[in-house]
């Protein structure tokens, strides 16, 4: 059986995954973001001036959603200041010059065989490790886990990597299935759950093959086929196609009793409680029309753009855009000097080629939008609402509940800005709060001086 959600869209997926992993040498310095996460930013905990080793805990915020933050190369912090982010602004960053040597921090041994037996050691362990979701989101894994326990029966892993370009993920399975599934067995002991689905799109038949082979059922796993369709990597798509079940919209799924985590993200798990090593690196494809050519790198985090560009065969000609991530998701980056962080799965230079813009697009109401929403939301009367600033409307017609996929911007003949268009009504919506908030605490202030 092969396993689906209802609509969705059909990409040029513009895949390589037979391009081997290669090694990027990293840069001369590093920079080190304190916010690569959901929540809380993390606080510098080094000087300038301090010797840090590879792997030793440089930035840390006690709040339960936050996740450390390590140094991914030995050497001299010479710089805590704002850098660029590659996410946008400008956010505090330990820049460390490096030694080359890769001297290893030891604060984080191997957990014994009791410990990886132990739901409480595991989740501590990858709180420690600065573990985040991987697949983009970077909500921090061990909260996450934490709570799900006692809500979640079914625990889903993300093998579908359905964002065109991307490799990373069907490289880990292949490069490193056993570990891998030894991962995803920590995540299902210390979910306290017995059984965990992995859900792999059927364009990965290698890898479903090769993880089979290893009989995942002794981890305590069912690989589970999928139908190639974008977006099956969401969330609410995984648990659909999984089990059946339907995140309503405003939902999330430990609502149904499910929780989603992504294939690197159990792979870092492996690495932090079998090794001792916390998230300093990944898989980043780098890739797009201005590249000359496409590689799939085991990239340093706290690199930067334009050195992991060269590093990577450099430019054919000068991109126009990046985008970090994949093409239907990503989210454009404005700085060469941004560097990567944990949630950089891609990094693309496009040229005007990929620019499909139009000037002045207008809807010819064709509904093309509402027949691929995987939300089953309709995105002409959202997009409609959105520029007449109708909040009410824009309220009734759920626009908040769209987690911008891209399907209806992807399928649509004019050409409209509509994912845009409701990324931007959702920050009007946070604003509007913001401010409502502010003026109901005014009066309130005022009222009690009365």
């Amino acid at each position: 059986m092969i396993h689906t959600f209802k609509r969705g869209v059909h990409p040029d997926y513009m895949k390589a995954p037979e391009i081997p992993i290669s090694v990027v040498t990293p840069p001369p310095q590093v920079i080190i973001p304190m916010a690569q996460h959901i929540g809380a930013p993390d606080k510098p905990i080094v000087a300038v001036g301090d010797y840090v080793k590879m792997g030793q805990k440089i930035g840390e915020n006690p709040a339960p959603v936050s996740a450390p933050v390590h140094a991914s190369v030995s050497g001299k912090v010479v710089a805590i200041e704002p850098r660029p982010h590659p996410l946008g602004d400008m956010i505090m960053s330990v820049v460390i010059e490096n030694d080359y040597k890769d001297t290893p921090c030891e604060d984080l041994p191997p957990l014994t065989a009791e410990q990886l037996k132990d739901p409480d050691a595991i989740l501590t362990r990858i709180r420690e490790a600065g573990v985040v979701g991987m697949g983009g989101a970077m909500f921090p894994t061990a909260f996450k886990i934490r709570g799900g326990i006692g809500k979640v029966d079914k625990l889903i892993i993300n093998g579908a990597e359905c964002e065109p370009y991307l490799n990373g993920d069907h490289l880990t399975m292949l490069n490193f299935p056993e570990q891998l599934l030894k991962g995803i067995e920590l995540v299902r002991i210390a979910s306290g759950v017995d059984k965990a689905y992995y859900g792999i799109e059927v364009n990965k038949k290698d890898a479903i093959e090769l993880l089979n082979s290893l009989h995942p059922e002794n981890y305590g796993i069912e690989i589970v086929p999928e139908k190639v369709k974008y977006p099956q990597g969401a969330e609410k798509m995984q648990v659909k196609a999984v089990t059946g079940r339907e995140v309503k919209p405003g939902g999330i799924p430990s609502g149904v009793g499910a929780n989603v985590v992504s294939t690197r993200t159990c792979y870092a798990i492996y690495q932090a409680c079998y090794e001792g090593k916390p998230v300093i690196e990944r898989i980043v494809t780098v890739a797009g029309s201005a590249m000359n050519k496409t590689s799939n790198a085991l990239t340093r985090v706290g690199t930067p753009l334009g050195y992991l560009a060269e590093q990577c065969g450099g430019f054919a000609v000068t991109p126009r855009k990046i985008v970090l991530g994949g093409p239907m998701m990503g989210i454009c980056a404005t700085s060469f000097e941004a560097p990567t962080i944990k949630g950089t799965s891609g990094v693309l230079f496009f040229t005007e080629k990929e620019d499909k813009t139009v000037e002045n697009p207008s809807c010819i109401r064709c509904g093309k939008c509402i027949t691929v929403c995987p939300m089953n939301l309709m995105p002409v009367f959202m997009y409609m609402y959105y520029s007449k600033g109708d909040y009410e409307m824009m309220e009734k017609y759920h626009i908040t509940d769209c987690f911008e996929c891209g399907s209806c911007a992807f399928n649509c003949p004019a050409r409209m800005p509509l994912t845009h268009a409701f990324k931007t009504a959702k920050l009007m919506f946070q604003a509007k709060a913001v401010k409502e908030k502010a003026a109901a605490e005014a009066a309130a202030a005022k009222e009690a001086k009365a």
